[in-house]
């Protein structure tokens, strides 16, 4: 059984309709019906005679793209497809046929039956490795090397509630929201420095929406010029940044797009539509992924503030822990110390899902890491609900704490539904309050506070 990523159309656009019909679909509609062709040399013969105007090295690349989704993919392997915001379709791969006039609203004719899957594939629950392949520009690639991973993800094995987040990339993440706009610019020219790029950050004010200009030298055998335009931002981007960004290259320059957030469906159909020139789009995720890949090069200064480490291991994400004092033993953050008699309540992280469908609807919180000697003190828990929410909301009475199965942490069980807090708690002035792990409080600073500084003074 073999795995691939087949994109639908430029911003995933006719993904929803492949979903509908059972199908996973590419253009080159100029291209015949692929099994009457039978090679590579007859698919390349085709390619270069359409109207496409294909160099002979993209005749090779797109002919090679055909015959893998023709004629390699067999009945029985696994496909995914980007739907849009992080989502992708997963599904086991039918017979290939030729639909010579589509009706329905996707316009491509090369086409295989895919038995799709209800449930989808979340990128924040990919590993960083697997997150960065699948952001790669082809139209159809091998994803073999994830196997093991992808099968786990179908089967539904991925983060507890409580561990989401915590995952590397948000700490990452964290840390970089922590930069000013002009620290994030300089960042982001770090960084293409480390990759190899001749990096200069613009003015501040008044740069024509380039904030980085790159230039990478390869070997002397061609240059490369990249303007990059940074957005420090929570909401996802949309399509105009895109535009304005393509209207401000010269001719040969290519683009990148970064963002601390994401980016919405019309920003990526732009960014990849047909006869114009490509901009990349870096997410924050694809942002996080590229700074663990080039860790060991990043200066001290900003390893220090996202507050991770290295340790040895294979897996990417397994290579970083969390460095703060108080939690390297127990995975606890002290808002206040264990020597408090006060302290009553522990806080914890929650993305959107893992709040609903565990502490509001199970009214449980589990895998959470926790010292024995802390757990007769815990009284209350309450819920941060991570960006964009970043509020604690909820808290609710404690129960009764047990082991969580066989893996050295533990389940809460809450005494009666979750209690929503009259005023929730955002951000303050120290950005670095937000919870990654669980922290401890007092309720009634809770209940009392506007923001957190009022809560982890």
């Amino acid at each position: 059984m073999a795995y691939y990523l087949v994109r639908i159309g430029e911003g995933s656009k006719y993904a929803k309709e492949a979903k509908r019909g059972g199908f996973v679909a590419v253009g080159w509609n100029e291209v015949p019906n692929l099994l009457d062709l039978g090679t590579l040399a007859k698919i390349k013969d085709n390619l270069s005679r359409t109207t496409y105007d294909y160099t002979p090295t993209q005749v090779a690349v797109h002919a090679g793209q055909l015959r893998r989704f023709g004629l390699e993919m067999a009945q029985g392997d696994i496909v995914m497809s980007p739907l849009g915001g992080g989502e992708y379709l997963v599904g086991k791969v039918g017979e290939y046929y030729f639909e010579n006039s589509p009706k329905d609203d996707c316009p491509y004719k090369h086409r295989r039956e895919v038995d799709w899957y209800e449930h989808l594939i979340l990128k924040e629950d990919m590993s960083t490795n697997l997150a960065y392949s699948v952001g790669g520009l082809l139209t159809i690639f091998s994803l073999d090397r994830y196997a093991t991973e992808l099968d786990a993800l179908i089967a539904g094995r991925t983060y507890t509630p409580a561990e989401k987040p915590q995952r590397i990339r948000d700490i990452v993440l964290s840390g970089l929201m922590g930069l000013t706009g002009k620290e994030f610019e300089e960042f982001i020219g770090h960084v293409l420095q480390i990759i190899g790029f001749t990096a200069e950050v613009t003015q501040y004010a008044g740069d024509k929406g380039i904030d980085v200009n790159g230039i990478l030298d390869a070997e002397g055998l061609a240059n490369i010029t990249l303007r990059v335009q940074v957005k420090r931002v929570r909401n996802p981007i949309g399509n105009k940044p895109v535009l304005a960004l393509r209207g401000a290259l010269s001719q040969g320059e290519q683009a990148c797009l970064i963002t601390l957030s994401t980016f919405t469906p019309r920003a990526i159909e732009e960014a990849q539509a047909l006869g114009k020139i490509p901009v990349k789009l870096i997410d924050g995720n694809d942002l996080a992924g590229i700074v663990l890949k080039h860790f060991d090069d990043i200066d001290d200064e900003y390893k220090r503030k996202f507050g991770i480490r290295r340790k040895r291991d294979f897996n990417i994400e397994d290579q970083f822990e969390v460095t703060e004092s108080d939690s390297a033993e127990s995975g606890e953050t002290k808002a206040v110390t264990e020597s408090s008699p006060e302290w009553d309540t522990l806080v914890c992280a929650a993305k959107d899902e893992g709040f609903r469908t565990a502490f509001i609807e199970q009214k449980a919180w589990w895998a959470v890491r926790l010292n024995p000697k802390s757990i007769p003190h815990i009284k209350y828990i309450a819920m941060y609900q991570v960006a964009p929410i970043s509020q604690i909301t909820h808290y609710g009475r404690i129960n009764r704490i047990e082991p969580y199965e066989d893996t050295g942490k533990y389940k809460l069980y809450l005494d009666g539904d979750p209690i929503k807090l009259k005023r929730p708690v955002g951000l303050g002035k120290n950005p670095h309050l937000k919870p990654q792990g669980p922290k401890y409080a007092i309720l009634e600073n809770i209940r009392k506070a506007n923001t957190l500084d009022d809560v982890f003074k």
